[in-house]
């Protein structure tokens, strides 16, 4: 994907280092040119962000919720009808950071486990997070477990806090945070998960139908507005020129300027020095000219004696 095809609204986090300090930069994306996106207008210390060298990008897309992290090229302002902002390019392809086959949502809540089965001895855990394939929990420091335990977690979410119950098995051992956690996987999804996979990714993601238009000019298509920013940016890039140069010519001798104070023209051939220089063949035409009259001359001696 490229930078251009980043939706409206998108969050961007810009990672930049300004006379040796490390800054992070908050912007929002306006929508992508075909010289890359144009973002908000970023300012530090009131002046507007020139970034010439290249500068770690973060954008969380608006369209798939998904992050991509890529360095930028150039990061600068530029100048349209509609007001400063700035464009980021980029000439990296962008690939998203959670390359997950299953998204994973957070959830952060306290519940229930049994092991094996063992409905008597329940340990507190925390739902870490959930995805279709599997579930993360954090686990007492206590709790031992081993790859292939059967784990019954229960816990409650939600506004109405619904209890939710699901089977699964352990799978890893790793840290979150320097706790103690397991991943599992999940067989089989009950209604009560699917349901609760589905508004999790309704809050998280705005669904593509409902991403709002960024309109900087709302009497116009959002396709002309591009349109007319890309105009701007390439004026700005390659500035008008005149469609016929006067240059007027000086008389000779005269100064570096005509009487209107536009400088001469340095080529005008009244302007340049006069020069005899004789060409080659125009010498060897001379040269040949003197011989022949040098062979008369010799002849009319010859005759007088």
């Amino acid at each position: 994907m490229k930078v251009s095809e980043i939706a409206n609204g998108s969050e961007v986090k810009i990672h930049a280092v300004i006379s040796g300090h490390s800054i992070v930069l908050l912007t929002e994306a306006i929508f992508g040119v075909s010289a890359g996106l144009l973002v908000k207008p970023m300012e530090y210390f009131g002046k507007y962000m020139q970034l010439l060298e290249p500068s770690n990008v973060q954008i969380r897309n608006k369209r798939d919720g998904r992050i991509y992290r890529f360095m930028s090229t150039t990061i600068t302002p530029v100048k349209t009808r509609y007001g400063n902002f700035h464009l980021i390019r980029s000439s990296s392809k962008l690939e998203p950071d959670n390359t997950r086959r299953a998204e994973r949502f957070y959830i952060e809540k306290l519940g229930l486990m049994s092991v094996n089965g063992n409905r008597q001895d329940l340990k507190n855990c925390i739902v870490h997070d959930i995805s279709m394939r599997g579930i993360s929990l954090v686990v007492d420091r206590n709790t031992n477990l081993r790859l292939g335990d059967q784990l019954d977690v229960m816990f409650r979410y939600g506004e109405t806090l619904h209890n939710y119950e699901i089977s699964t098995k352990v799978v890893r051992n790793f840290i979150i945070d320097g706790k103690k956690a397991v991943g599992c996987s999940i067989a089989s999804l009950n209604v009560d998960l699917i349901g609760l996979l589905a508004s999790k990714k309704k809050e998280q993601h705005t669904e593509l139908d409902n991403i709002p238009e960024t309109n900087l000019n709302p009497s116009i298509s959002t396709r002309d507005q591009i349109k007319e920013v890309e105009e701007d940016i390439a004026k700005e890039e390659i500035p008008d020129r005149p469609a016929m140069i006067t240059i007027a010519s000086k008389p000779a001798g005269s100064s570096g300027s005509d009487a209107s104070g536009r400088p001469a023209n340095p080529l005008d051939p009244s302007n340049l020095e006069h020069i005899e220089r004789t060409t080659l063949r125009e010498a060897r035409k001379q040269e040949r000219a003197a011989q022949e009259e040098q062979k008369i001359n010799n002849l009319l001696d010859l005759r007088d004696f």
